[in-house]
């Protein structure tokens, strides 16, 4: 494997798990901050988003070890990662590193909006929270596409 193949591999592998670990300590922090009830719930759904971390950072420890298999568990974890919604009772957004996303906001009609943020998470069920968007994530898509030519480089 060339010299560049390889250090774009390491890169890749770096930014997945730098966002895995940014985001299990972003939840923590959030989960016992003091400013949250702990109720069986919300450790359901921190366990679910640390479960989701946890996989970013295999992710990026198996382009290390086995690249092919590694490159297609990162392009897993960045789907999960491309589209984020939050509609009436229903919302996802996952993100383990940068998002810098353009959605649509449609509670003031069709308002295009851009968002930035680091790891985070959020997951609703059943719980109206009075938002309508939906937004992609650039980073993750461009993270695709990259590691897509990667993949074909590697066979």
């Amino acid at each position: 494997m060339i010299s560049e193949t390889r250090n774009q591999l390491k890169a890749i592998a770096i930014y997945q798990i730098v966002g895995g670990i940014l985001g299990i300590a972003l939840t923590t922090w959030v989960l016992f901050g003091g400013e949250m009830v702990l109720d069986q719930t919300a450790l359901r759904i921190s366990l679910f988003a640390t479960g989701l971390y946890v996989f970013s950072i295999l992710c990026g420890r198996m382009l290390f070890r086995n690249t092919r298999r590694g490159l297609i568990l990162s392009i897993i974890n960045q789907v999960l990662q491309v589209v984020y919604f939050s509609v009436g009772a229903y919302g996802f957004q996952y993100v383990a590193g940068l998002r810098v996303g353009i959605g649509v906001d449609m509670i003031a009609g069709w308002i295009l909006k851009f968002r930035l943020a680091l790891s985070s998470f959020h997951f609703s069920l059943g719980t109206d929270l009075g938002q309508k968007f939906i937004g992609i994530n650039l980073v993750a898509l461009f993270l695709i596409f990259w590691m897509e030519r990667l993949l074909e480089k590697t066979k």
